[in-house]
């Protein structure tokens, strides 16, 4: 989960972003979740989905299409923690995030999409843990 520390309070939300020219969904996935947890060795589990998202309902003119990833992230990781993105899209000072770790049944209300393919995510994560001995 992130959390803006600083600012107007925003829901939770999981690390997203913008496909950049030259770039595969599944690689920015990696690099966005990288640039906005500030955790390294990353890795793709599975790919969860895609759909398009047609925005004027929040005042933008235009359509987004969103691709879903299970990332896994190398341990040890810390159980909560803060990170600066220094890297907006928008070429913003730098947004001071709040981590943490939430069990799958323990979500809270995300902000925008990032609801869109828990389920997926769920299946994804039980698969996971099905395979490990």
């Amino acid at each position: 989960m992130l959390e803006y520390v600083a600012g107007a309070y925003l829901e939770p939300q999981v690390p997203g972003g913008t496909v950049e020219e030259g770039e595969t969904p599944e690689a920015a996935a990696l690099r966005e979740a990288e640039e906005e947890t500030g955790l390294t060795g990353l890795k793709v589990v599975s790919f969860l989905g895609t759909f398009k998202k047609d925005l004027r309902t929040i005042g933008r003119n235009e359509t987004i299409k969103a691709w879903f990833f299970h990332l896994e992230a190398e341990p040890p990781t810390p159980e909560r923690w803060q990170h600066s993105e220094t890297k907006s899209h928008e070429g913003a000072a730098p947004i001071l995030f709040e981590l943490y770790w939430v069990p799958m049944d323990a979500i809270p209300t995300l902000g925008g999409i990032d609801n869109a393919l828990l389920d997926k995510l769920a299946e994804s994560v039980a698969r996971q843990r099905a395979s490990k001995p």
